[in-house]
C-alpha cells in the first residue's frame, strides 16, 4: 500500500495505508482489535509472577506494556510469543524503546546467578537499572528515591514557570495557582521505599 495525500487550499485528503489516523472514529476500535490479540497471547501463555494475592505477567496501558516473568527463560518465552503475534498482525516493535530490568531479590543467596544473557527480540535488548512507566520511575532495587527526585524537578519547573508568567499577580492569585498546578502529588501514594534524606528534601 502507498500513502497518498492531496492538498488544495483548506481541503486535505489523506489515504492511510498502514496504522491508524489520530483522532479517527475507527482508530480506538482498530487499535483495541490488534492489542487484544497481543494481550490475550501473553496472558494465556502459562507464565506468571505472584504479586501479593494476584498472579500476573502483563501490565498494559494503551501501547505501554510491561512484561513480568519469574525467570530468564520465561521472559524469553513471552518475548518469542510477542514477536510471533506481532508478525502475524504486521506490527513493528520499536526495540530502541524496549528495555529489560532485573529486579534485585531481597536475599542474593536465593538468586541462581548475578548476570543474565541479553534477551532477543529482533535484536539484543538493553539491560537497565531503572525505567519510566506511565511517568513513574521504577528501579531494580524497588526504591522510590529516583521517582521522588523526578517529582522534585517537576515541581521546580512548575514553580519557576508560575513565577515568571504570573509575577505581576497578587499573592492570593499566586497561592491559588500554586495549590492548583504545583501540588499535583497524587502519585506519592505509590511511594513506599525511600531514604529519609530524600523525603526530607521533598518536604
Amino acid at each position: 500500500m502507498r500513502l497518498f495525500a492531496f492538498k488544495r487550499d483548506c481541503l486535505q485528503l489523506t489515504f492511510i495505508g498502514n496504522g491508524t489516523k489520530q483522532g479517527g472514529v475507527l482508530s480506538p476500535y482498530l487499535f483495541t482489535y490488534y492489542v487484544r490479540g497481543i494481550i490475550s497471547s501473553i496472558v494465556n501463555c502459562g507464565v506468571e509472577c505472584h504479586v501479593g494475592e494476584y498472579c500476573m505477567n502483563l501490565f498494559a496501558y494503551a501501547d505501554d506494556m510491561v512484561l513480568l516473568a519469574p525467570v530468564w527463560s520465561a521472559m524469553q518465552k513471552m518475548l518469542t510469543i510477542l514477536k510471533t503475534v506481532c508478525t502475524e498482525y504486521d506490527i513493528v516493535i520499536n526495540t530502541q524503546k524496549t528495555v529489560c530490568m532485573v529486579v534485585n531479590p531481597k536475599c542474593w543467596s536465593k538468586s541462581p546467578c548475578v548476570s543474565f544473557p541479553q534477551f532477543a527480540l529482533d535484536q539484543k535488548l538493553e539491560f537497565v537499572t531503572n525505567f519510566k512507566y506511565l511517568g513513574h520511575v521504577l528501579m531494580n532495587n524497588v526504591s522510590n528515591s529516583a521517582d521522588i527526585e523526578r517529582e522534585m524537578r517537576n515541581m521546580f519547573t512548575r514553580c519557576n514557570m508560575l513565577i515568571s508568567r504570573f509575577k505581576y499577580c497578587s499573592l492570593l492569585v499566586k497561592c491559588v495557582l500554586f495549590r492548583t498546578y504545583c501540588l499535583c502529588l497524587y502519585i506519592i501514594t505509590l511511594w513506599k521505599n525511600f531514604t529519609v534524606t530524600c523525603l526530607n528534601r521533598m518536604k
